[in-house]
């Protein structure tokens, strides 16, 4: 009930996720609305995904919570960034996955753009040019 699914129900559910309002009334989906993380729960579930051995390195800490602070509370967005920057302890590699983030885009309209520059980081980190072309066909 809390999170808009009614009961009784036949067994079937269909959640929808979406940051823009447009996509739920043009599905006739009934709005629930989700804050983002608070930053203490960001930082949380990134020491989680990331591994908390990160806090082991002072000089990175700085340039993590930076990083954590570019994925705007989005649970989608921390996972993913964690999930790419886990076991790397390089400073280098941390500043350039803090700049990637920070990256501006440009000229995309209804998209915000704090979502599509962590989409840009998740596609730029997958491995293989195969599994990239499949992340476009899904998008």
């Amino acid at each position: 009930e809390e999170v808009g699914i009614p009961q009784p129900s036949n067994g079937s559910k269909l959640v929808v996720t979406t940051r823009m309002l447009d996509v739920c009334r043009y599905l006739g989906c009934r709005e629930i609305r989700m804050p983002t993380l608070p930053k203490q729960d960001a930082w949380s579930l990134f020491l989680e995904k990331v591994g908390k051995d990160v806090l082991n390195y002072p000089d990175l800490l700085p340039i993590v919570e930076s990083v954590v602070e570019q994925c705007a509370g989005l649970p989608l967005a921390i996972v993913t960034v964690a999930s790419s920057m886990k076991g790397i302890t390089n400073v280098h590699e941390w500043r350039n996955a803090r700049n990637e983030l920070s990256r501006r885009v440009r000229g995309v309209t209804g998209l915000d753009e704090k979502v599509l520059e962590q989409l840009q980081f998740s596609y730029d980190h997958l491995e293989y040019e195969r599994v990239q072309h499949c992340f476009l066909c899904c998008a």
